[in-house]
């Protein structure tokens, strides 16, 4: 990863000092992946990057391939180090959501040094992926898809819900894939009706199954959803469901292209979901950027107005769901290209399995 010339683009474009705590920007900036790190990044000079004692020699590692840039390790005294970096710095960005609010105050109290909260510099860097990153998130999605592809060895009508979430999981690390830091969604029958569901003991039975599950690969994420009937005719409620998931989410996937409104494509899902009659069952945004967090901007949903382009990667989820009955997801991660989206899960979507 070309940590050196990120580092650069954000020097270009900040003014005041910037202190990155986020991790997964001071990851996308640096390399590093320690859970005590800290970046000021400044427009001119030298950069310095700050760590305690346990991450010193990683450090030294990713900061030797930083132009520019300081390091300092502490075994002990941080403030005293903060206070002497920010010497002679008039005012100092914090990252708004990167700290708590007892830091920002005990920062400010420490080194006499103005604070503004700021969000969003690192962030807009990250949003365009380049072709490591697109590579990594390919990587992330076959994994995905090579557990769905073995669902139906390890799918029995007694195995749990639960259960079945660790064999995907288990199947995913075995194709180079680390676990995500949330649970797989596994929600059978009725189950499949509340989008976020926690899956638990309950056996997965014979009928209506949604997995929605993914990984990590050098850090990014994968995301998918798939809707299934295991065994028989599937009721002809939920097929008529699935019929107009699918087709909203066909729509949604044709709508993606640089230039295009980020609700448009939500729009396009909608359109196909309102002639069926279950826009109102629809009861989420229709997707998110994914990468280094498994969400991320750009934000899929309606009303807003940001325009996608080349190098965003996007989900595109929709989903209808009946109380008590169950409910249809199908999610897929999308790279907008110079001429549209290309897929990078790529798991069938028939519903008979």
């Amino acid at each position: 990863m070309n940590h050196a010339g990120r580092l650069g683009m954000l020097r270009a474009r900040i003014e005041t000092p910037l202190l990155v705590s986020k991790a997964p920007n001071l990851r996308y900036l640096t390399g590093f992946t320690g859970s005590n790190g800290f970046l000021l990044a400044k427009a001119s000079g030298t950069s310095v990057f700050v760590t305690d004692g346990r991450y010193g020699e990683m450090a030294e590692a990713l900061v030797a391939e930083l132009p520019d840039t300081d390091l300092v390790v502490y075994t002990s005294g941080m403030w005293d180090v903060f206070r002497s970096l920010v010497e002679g710095i008039g005012t100092i960005t914090l990252e708004s959501d990167g700290v708590t609010w007892s830091f920002a105050t005990e920062f400010a109290a420490e080194t006499g040094v103005e604070t503004v909260a700021g969000s969003g510099a690192v962030e807009e860097l990250r949003r365009a992926k380049d072709a490591e990153e697109i590579a990594a998130l390919d990587k992330a999605a076959a994994a995905g898809d090579a557990a769905f592809a073995a669902l139906g060895r390890f799918t029995d009508r007694s195995i749990t819900e639960a259960e079945l979430g660790w064999r995907l999981i288990d199947v995913m690390r075995s194709h180079g894939g680390d676990a995500a830091t949330w649970e797989p969604i596994v929600a059978a029958g009725a189950g499949a009706s509340i989008p976020h569901y926690r899956s638990g003991r309950k056996p997965v039975g014979s009928g209506l199954l949604l997995l929605d599950y993914g990984c990590v690969f050098d850090g990014y994420h994968s995301d998918m959803t798939r809707t299934v009937w295991l065994e028989g005719v599937p009721d002809p409620e939920m097929s008529r469901v699935y019929q107009a998931v699918h087709e909203s989410q066909a729509a949604g996937i044709a709508a993606i292209g640089p230039g295009v409104a980020c609700g448009d494509v939500d729009e396009a899902v909608r359109a196909v979901l309102r002639g069926y009659g279950y826009e109102k069952q629809f009861l989420h945004s229709t997707g998110h950027g994914v990468g280094l967090e498994i969400h991320e901007p750009p934000w899929i949903r309606r009303g807003n107005d940001d325009l996608l382009a080349e190098g965003d990667a996007v989900t595109v989820e929709p989903g209808v769901y009946l109380p008590g009955i169950g409910g249809v997801r199908i999610e897929d991660m999308v790279v907008v290209t110079g001429s549209g989206g290309r897929l990078l899960t790529s798991s069938p979507k028939a519903m008979w399995q």
